[in-house]
Order: C-alpha cells, then sequence, then structure tokens
C-alpha cells in the first residue's frame, strides 16, 4: 500500500470515528440537564460533524492530488479570483473581530461562569482560525 493509500485509508477510519462519535454527543447532550454541561456537548457534537466534514474534503483532494503535490501548490479545477479570496479572507478577519470583542465585554458584565468558560473556548477557536487565516494570507497573497 503507498503512503497515499495509507493515509486515505487512516482519513476514512477518522471520519468514522467522528461521526460516530458525534452522534453519541447529539444523544448525550438531550439527556444532560445542567445548561453549561449541555451547550459544550452540543459544541462537541459540532466539532465532530466540522472534523468529518474537513478530513471528508481532504480525502476528496488528496484523491484528485498528483502525488508529492503539497495543498499549497495543488490547484483545485474550479476557477479562483485570488483578489476576491485575498477580500473575503479579510473581511471576514474584520468583520469577525469587532463584534466578537463587544460580545466578550457583555459577557464578563454578565458574570456567569458557565458562559464565560465556554465562550473563552470560543474565543481561543477563534485566534486558531485567525492564525490560520492569517497564514493563508500571507501565504498565498504576500509572494
Amino acid at each position: 500500500m503507498s503512503q497515499k493509500d495509507n493515509l486515505m485509508q487512516l482519513i476514512k477510519q477518522q471520519i468514522d470515528v467522528e461521526r460516530e462519535y458525534a452522534k453519541h454527543l447529539a444523544e448525550v447532550k438531550d439527556k444532560v440537564g445542567i445548561a453549561a454541561a449541555r451547550l459544550l456537548l452540543l459544541e462537541m457534537h459540532l466539532n465532530a460533524e466540522k472534523h468529518a466534514a474537513i478530513l471528508t474534503e481532504m480525502l476528496e483532494i488528496l484523491k484528485k492530488a498528483p502525488p508529492g503535490v503539497s495543498t499549497w501548490d495543488y490547484e483545485l479545477e474550479e476557477y479562483s479570483d485570488v483578489a476576491l479570496m485575498r477580500k473575503e479572507f479579510e473581511r471576514h478577519v474584520e468583520k469577525e473581530s469587532g463584534t466578537f470583542a463587544r460580545l466578550k465585554e457583555e459577557l464578563k458584565r454578565k458574570n456567569d461562569k458557565g458562559l464565560n468558560m465556554l465562550f473563552a473556548n470560543i474565543e481561543e477557536d477563534e485566534k486558531r482560525h485567525y492564525k490560520i487565516l492569517q497564514a493563508i494570507i500571507e501565504e498565498l497573497f504576500v509572494k
């Protein structure tokens, strides 16, 4: 089995794990009465679904990509307007940061430990997304 085939097989297995976990978390969430725990289970359920979707797309890209070509160098068949992509990435970062900051301040005033803990988790996700967006912008557009 080639390295690519082995990777694709592992991705397929992980997709199954994520989908099974998402289903399980949805069932458990409906049995929990504590609001903070229920919200966390919802987030975990959605993350598992998101991971399965990302892995599925990754698998599709790997199927089409020539051997030895990285995702930075592989261009999909669809036409993409680089200027539009950059504008949309930057627009997303700008729009989200304003609302996010105001929401963070309002939640601090609420002084609800459960909400603040869950929001901190969302904030960490957003920071990771921002770092990835910045890396994509730099890699694709600053060259």
